[in-house]
């Protein structure tokens, strides 16, 4: 992994790492792209470590709605786009809750099946495209206010969310790089990224037992949705039930992601790779957001 240097990415490594494996999975033969939101204050960097990565396959885009989806896919007649990265979901989510719920619906179907629909009032129109991943960020009280919502509408499970924050000490270190000029406001510079291939690395039969039992934490983190009790003005945390059969398949492809980010032909995955995904597991819990 480049180093980000100038901008304060260095600190954002463990999420980056993260970033470039789901990018990966679009790599993954015989799979759909996963997707994921990063969840995290706003000053983190996170939509500057989305603009870090570029690549003729991933789309950037300051926002989106339902007709500008469709506009992409129909547009994209080569499938060439694999990812959609939006650095600030947080517009889309603040629209009212109509607009906002037929273009939550479209990037559902967009990632699962590639299928966008619109309709103009006259008739419906829809477009059909590969599967393509999402990369995205939002603040915790906007991720929050939709949280519920995602989880009936699946999106928990398709669009996964990592939470994470600085430490007090992490912010003392950025402070006092930018009080040596050390960290600038400016981008740094980008990572091109080679994801036009298709590969399926192999995972031995030991570690799928390992993922297996790893996906059961996962699916009680992707069930975990706050309330708030009015009784005693407390947020409270209640555990949804969710199949661990999805969250099992996805550790699986981020496993062969991770081993296609490292190694272009690598033909096993290993113990490296089942490592990612103990340290992605860190990042899941919205209860207990990690501390970087």
């Amino acid at each position: 992994m480049t180093k980000a240097n100038g901008s304060g990415l260095f600190f954002l490594e463990p999420v980056l790492e993260i970033v470039e494996t789901i990018i990966f999975t679009s790599c993954v033969d015989s799979e759909i792209p996963s997707s994921m939101i990063m969840v995290a204050p706003s000053g983190v960097a996170k939509s500057m470590a989305i603009k870090h990565y570029v690549s003729e396959s991933l789309h950037p885009t300051d926002s989106i709605s339902s007709q500008g989806l469709y506009d992409l896919a129909a547009r994209d007649q080569k499938q060439e786009i694999r990812f959609l990265m939006i650095p600030d979901m947080n517009p889309t989510l603040s629209r009212k809750s109509a607009t906002v719920q037929s273009t939550i619906a479209n990037l559902l179907s967009f990632t699962a099946d590639g299928t966008v629909r619109i309709d103009d009032g006259r008739a419906q129109k829809e477009c059909k495209h590969a599967p393509v991943g999402l990369v995205t960020a939002a603040t915790p009280d906007i991720y929050n206010a939709q949280a519920k919502k995602w989880f009936a509408l699946g999106l928990r499970r398709r669009i996964l969310p990592i939470f994470f924050h600085y430490s007090r000490d992490t912010t003392r270190k950025l402070q006092a790089l930018v009080r040596d000029q050390q960290i600038h406001s400016s981008s740094p510079p980008t990572v091109k990224l080679k994801i036009g291939f298709k590969a399926r690395p192999a995972i031995p039969e030991p570690m799928t037992h390992k993922i297996e039992a790893l996906s059961l934490s996962f699916s009680m983190m992707l069930g975990k949705l706050q309330n708030y009790d009015e009784s005693d003005a407390k947020k409270r945390w209640k555990v949804r039930d969710v199949v661990p059969i999805s969250p099992q398949i996805t550790l699986m492809n981020l496993a062969r992601a991770h081993a296609l980010r490292r190694n272009r032909k690598a033909a096993i995955c290993d113990e490296e790779d089942y490592g990612f995904l103990c340290k992605f597991l860190d990042f899941c819990d919205p209860e207990h957001p990690k501390e970087i």
